[in-house]
């Protein structure tokens, strides 16, 4: 099953378009909470997403979180990011983390939750424990740009107004 492995989990969270409101597996609940109250100060209005959406690396309660965000919608229009990420005691850095990501983002594509969450559980982790600072933000083959979780925006704003 889905997250029963305890090295390493995958899971997301956010709008499907096929879905009336939000939508999540295999995520565990405090990340799952700290994770939408910072998605929703910080990104759920952004315009001009990246190709391949906006990548990140952060440390979440002595693990180390990583992936994707894409803009999304619920099935009424409701803008809200989804994010597709795994979570895992080490996590290599960015450039090691873009296979994970461009599959991830290809998972994406299905309409269906529970579709989705297997084929992220699927993916092997990325292995690795590379050393970073709390937040890691970039577009897909983009260079990482450190960002303070609590004011992110410089970094988002370059990133966000890149390419």
């Amino acid at each position: 099953m889905p997250g029963s492995v305890l090295t390493a989990q995958a899971g997301f969270w956010g709008k499907l378009p096929a879905r009336g409101d939000f939508v999540g597996r295999g995520l565990p609940e405090p990340f799952r909470h700290r994770w939408d109250r910072w998605a929703a100060a910080h990104l759920a209005g952004r315009e001009g997403w990246p190709p391949g959406g906006l990548r990140l690396r952060i440390a979440s309660g002595g693990r180390a979180a990583a992936g994707l965000v894409l803009p999304s919608a619920d099935a009424v229009g409701r803008r809200f990011p989804l994010a597709l990420f795994v979570l895992a005691d080490g996590l290599p850095g960015p450039e090691a983390l873009e296979p994970w990501c461009d599959a991830a983002l290809q998972a994406a594509a299905t309409p269906d939750p529970d579709a989705l969450w297997q084929a992220l559980a699927a993916l092997p982790a990325p292995a690795g424990n590379a050393e970073a600072p709390p937040l890691l933000l970039w577009r897909r083959g983009g260079a990482a740009l450190a960002a303070d979780p609590q004011a992110p925006e410089p970094a988002l704003a370059a990133i966000f107004s890149s390419g």
